[in-house]
């Protein structure tokens, strides 16, 4: 009797911990990967901005990123596996424009200095701190947006 106690306390136990481990159905299982290789992101600027050029960021191959940052250009490799973001081996250019372009700039470094993980969704790719708080969300890139 007692072999057969410990045998069913045994599979209850097992049933217990397979009811409760995850099925891959959650919101966090489904998120795909997101692929940046090709692709282009822009800062989404207010209709009424008086830019020269939007800030922007451009993914290539291998893991290399450029961009323009409001007044200087960037350009590097980031560490990126399709979640997790680095944007630590990046270089930019060190010359001073106007405020308006210092403050986007500012935005913009922020963001590649804080950003942790990426989410694409209908809304465009979100940088998130290492606390999952959005801190910036850049839109697709288009030609003239500032015309």
């Amino acid at each position: 009797m007692k072999k057969f106690l410990t045998a069913a306390a045994l599979v209850s136990s097992c049933c217990l911990l397979a009811a409760c481990s995850s099925t891959g159905t959650g919101a966090a299982a489904d998120e795909k990967p997101v692929a940046l290789e090709g692709t282009s992101w822009m800062m989404q600027l207010p209709p009424e901005s008086d830019c020269a050029i939007t800030p922007m960021l451009e993914f290539g191959p291998d893991n290399r990123v450029t961009g323009d940052l409001g007044c200087n250009r960037a350009s590097g490799r980031i560490e990126f596996d399709g979640k997790n973001i680095r944007f630590d081996k990046v270089a930019t250019t060190r010359k001073m424009c106007g405020k308006k372009y210092m403050d986007l700039e500012a935005q913009m470094t922020n963001m590649m200095a804080n950003a942790r993980t990426v989410k694409l969704d209908e809304k465009g790719l979100t940088f998130l701190d290492s606390e999952g708080r959005p801190l910036m969300t850049l839109v697709p890139e288009v030609a003239a947006a500032c015309d």
